[in-house]
């Protein structure tokens, strides 16, 4: 079965780009323009993976992370931002620009951690 994804940038170019080789690596994918609009989606259907900028309107990318690990812990969710460093033992964070070999490691990591969806990495 397909894993299911939700690519989340305010950037469209950033966001098709992202989607496109999550496609290409056998992923079935929305996309959202914001955070507000991430947890819109989130609520009506179930995601493996929450890809997010961190710099969006009307709800930063570590504020969708937040709200998801109270509202879906089993998602897993990949921080994207250029110049601020959000990655801890609670977070996971890829600084831009990458590469896609790179974005694909980070996935591939993400979604390899233990339990159903990381969930304990919240706790």
């Amino acid at each position: 079965m397909a894993l299911r994804s939700l690519v989340a940038d305010d950037e469209p170019d950033i966001r098709d780009f992202i989607g496109h080789v999550l496609e290409r690596a056998g992923h079935v994918v929305t996309t959202a323009g914001d955070g507000a609009e991430v947890l819109a989606h989130t609520a009506t259907e179930s995601f493996d993976l929450v890809v997010v900028d961190h710099h969006m309107p009307r709800m930063t990318g570590l504020a969708v992370a937040d709200e998801l690990r109270r509202t879906s812990p089993s998602t897993k969710v990949l921080i994207m931002s250029g110049d601020l460093d959000v990655g801890d033992e609670h977070r996971h964070f890829l600084p831009k620009p990458f590469n896609r070999g790179e974005f694909l490691a980070a996935v591939d990591n993400l979604l390899a951690l233990p339990g159903v969806g990381g969930a304990e990495l919240w706790s």
